[in-house]
């Protein structure tokens, strides 16, 4: 009995201190955007002031329960999230992944979401920068995961991973060197925690960019999270979410086998109930949902054709990045005869009226339903056979 005397108030105190911190935070987000005042009138278009959420989950070892509880529930370009990646399981080892794996962060790229870079090999980037050096950082930690995600493809549809466009810091550990060093060089976001200037970000956003965790390890009451999102709608700005594991409650973290050295890890998780509960709250006060690339203005595509065609229309073919504000002033596009076989990226073209993607291979058109202008479409001559799922949209229908 005492016990459970003494855990019942341990409990007490660990939520009373949470909800403290979690009002603290409230009142400083309010506080260091006080100047921001946005016009009712002022229409919100998607990507560009629309402001939104993003979820954010770090360490790819947890992708069995990113892909078991989250596939259905982020749905196909719903809710998009980022998972960030490494190339090696926490435990177990420290083995490299699985084909299965990486089967299954290919499977949840082709439903929108962003797959992003965490590290090599998870590294903690202080640490090791005070014992190797910074260059050797980049060298063990950011070259090698590139090189990775590059070598990797999908055993059945071939599918390969996109280049990374941001990077979130393992342990949210850096220092300004660090941020100075990737950003704009490798990235064009860097994603650490909680910020002591804002923990708002806005929109084509470059350089570092905070996170507010949301774990149950930290988070008291979900209430919290929500009034952080009516505080991100009323001043047009984005909030970023941090997590780890999608599990549900009931699951038991030791039936995973990873022994006393993952227990620590095993704190960092949330529960299908609780992201469910912030998704309805979005939605309800309607707040997009945003990758972190998308938040930093990026426009990504999965089909390599696809993005070497739409280069040849923009202003500078060489840049970097692509911007998604460069695109969602197009209003025609002829991509015929491109041997695109995936329309990932299209839903960046906003004002697109008029739209040729005759001569190809694609066999999904779902995507078009996202483009709101769209009138006119020629999608003769496309890859339709008994061996293909062909989807349809409605936007075709009409």
């Amino acid at each position: 009995m005492r016990v459970l005397i003494e855990e019942y108030l341990r409990e007490r105190i660990s939520t009373y201190y949470k909800g403290k911190f979690w009002k603290r935070l409230i009142k400083d987000i309010k506080n260091k955007n006080s100047n921001i005042h946005i016009k009712s009138e002022d229409k919100h278009i998607p990507y560009i002031n629309k402001p939104g959420i993003a979820f954010s989950f770090d360490d790819s070892f947890r992708i069995n329960d990113w892909y078991k509880y989250g596939k259905d529930l982020f749905g196909f370009y719903d809710v998009k999230v980022t998972f960030n990646i490494n190339a090696f399981h926490h435990f177990e080892g420290q083995r490299e992944h699985t084909q299965k794996e990486i089967d299954m962060l290919i499977d949840l790229q082709s439903k929108g979401h962003e797959i992003a870079h965490h590290g090599f090999k998870h590294e903690n980037a202080v640490n090791y920068s005070n014992e190797f050096g910074l260059n050797n950082w980049v060298e063990h930690e950011i070259k090698p995961l590139f090189k990775w995600i590059e070598n990797q493809s999908h055993s059945k549809t071939k599918e390969k991973f996109k280049k990374p466009v941001t990077y979130s810091f393992p342990y949210v550990s850096y220092t300004e060197s660090h941020i100075l060093e990737l950003v704009s060089k490798y990235f064009k976001v860097v994603r650490g925690g909680f910020s002591d200037r804002n923990n708002l970000v806005g929109f084509n956003h470059t350089g570092y960019a905070p996170s507010i965790g949301i774990d149950e390890i930290v988070l008291s009451d979900v209430d919290h999270v929500k009034k952080i999102l009516r505080i991100a709608k009323e001043l047009g700005m984005n909030v970023i979410f941090m997590c780890h594991s999608i599990l549900p409650d009931e699951v038991d973290w030791n039936e995973f086998g990873w022994e006393e050295q993952s227990l620590e890890s095993g704190k960092y998780r949330i529960s299908p109930k609780t992201i469910q509960d912030i998704i309805d709250e979005a939605k309800n006060i309607d707040l997009e949902f945003y990758t972190t690339s998308e938040i930093a203005g990026v426009a990504t595509f999965i089909d390599r054709n696809m993005e070497s065609s739409i280069r040849e229309i923009i202003s500078n073919p060489l840049e970097q990045w692509i911007a998604i504000s460069e695109l969602s002033k197009i209003t025609e596009l002829d991509l015929s005869g491109k041997n695109i076989s995936n329309l990932d990226g299209i839903q960046y073209f906003l004002n697109l009226e008029k739209l040729n993607l005759s001569n190809n291979q694609i066999t999904d058109f779902r995507l078009l339903e996202k483009l709101p202008k769209l009138k006119k479409i020629d999608l003769s001559n496309n890859l339709e056979s008994k061996n293909e799922t062909f989807y349809h949209s409605k936007k075709i229908a009409e």
